[in-house]
This record gives C-alpha cells, structure tokens and sequence, in this order.
C-alpha cells in the first residue's frame, strides 16, 4: 500500500512538473512573420466577409489561406497607401500565390472539418478565431491552441453532438 502510495505521489509531481514545464514561453511556437501586413479589421470594416478571402471554408475541410486572385478583386489597382498594396500585384504579375504561413493547425491526432463547423453546425469564426474585427495585424500566432479536447467536447455536448473518440481522432 504504501508503494502505492508513494508512486501516485511521483506520478502527480510529474504531471505538476510537466505542466508547469510546457508553460514556459520557450515551448510555444514563435510569432512568424507573414508576407503581407494584412489588416483585418479594415476589410471587415469594408463589409468582405471571412468566406472572401477563406473561400473554401464552408465545402472543405480547411479553410484555405487566401488566393492573390482574391486580394486582385480590390487590389488589381492601386487603392489605397498601405506600403504592402503594391506586393498583391507583385505576386499576381510574377504568376504566384502569397506566400503565407499557416499558423492555425490542430494537433495531428485531430480531425477537423471547417465545414462541419461552419456550415453544418453554423458556428461563427469568432467561436475559434477570436473577434478578427479588431484584429489590425497579420495572424502570426496560433489562434487555435484554446481548443482543448475538453473545450470542444464540452462544446459538441452543449450543440447535442457526438463526443464519439472517432469523430474527431482518425
């Protein structure tokens, strides 16, 4: 009994030094840098919604990062002053996507399907991303890290959907 004891008293202290470990600032991803200065509060405030630009949001899996034939639909001429506009253009003329680096990824055990969350389940970017409408700066940090599995369970037990393990772990 008391070996017992004594090995659930070790095993707690790990996993209170492990927790206390993985919040150290040294763990978490650093903030990358993006191509393009990108201001989402301004073209939200222009009425383009998060489906503009994240076009495959509600059919696919991912939501997409957005194509330079998008940003061309306002940005083909010049319009406003922000250094960044001209780069839009660059791409487009040099035949390339903007390089954008994704930041938002759950773990690798983990499936998600922006569609099913976003049609189906109709569910609001802001549930995960956060208010972008005030965003002013590029997403260089993960958005997503929040999403414990214990959130989005209690979120599927709240919507009345399957905690089924294979739902979400294929």
């Amino acid at each position: 009994m008391k070996k017992w004891l004594v090995k659930l008293g070790l095993l707690a202290l790990a996993g209170a030094l492990g927790a206390a470990w993985g919040s150290f600032s040294f763990f978490r991803p650093k903030p990358v840098t993006q191509p393009i200065a990108f201001n989402h509060k301004k073209h939200l405030a222009e009425d383009i919604s998060c489906k503009d630009c994240h076009q495959h949001v509600e059919e696919g899996v991912h939501a997409t990062l957005p194509a330079v034939k998008a940003c061309l639909l306002c940005h083909e001429e010049a319009k406003g002053s922000h250094p960044d506009e001209p780069k839009v253009r660059d791409y487009a003329k040099e035949n390339r996507e903007i390089p954008w680096i994704q930041v938002n990824r759950m773990v690798g055990h983990v499936y998600f399907s922006h569609s099913a969350h976003v049609k189906y389940a109709e569910m609001d970017c802001k549930e995960c991303h956060g208010d972008m409408k005030e965003k002013e700066e590029a997403v260089t940090v993960s958005q997503v890290e929040h999403l414990t599995m214990g959130r989005c369970m209690a979120c599927h037990e709240e919507k009345g959907v399957s905690n089924d393990c294979l739902g979400c772990h294929k």
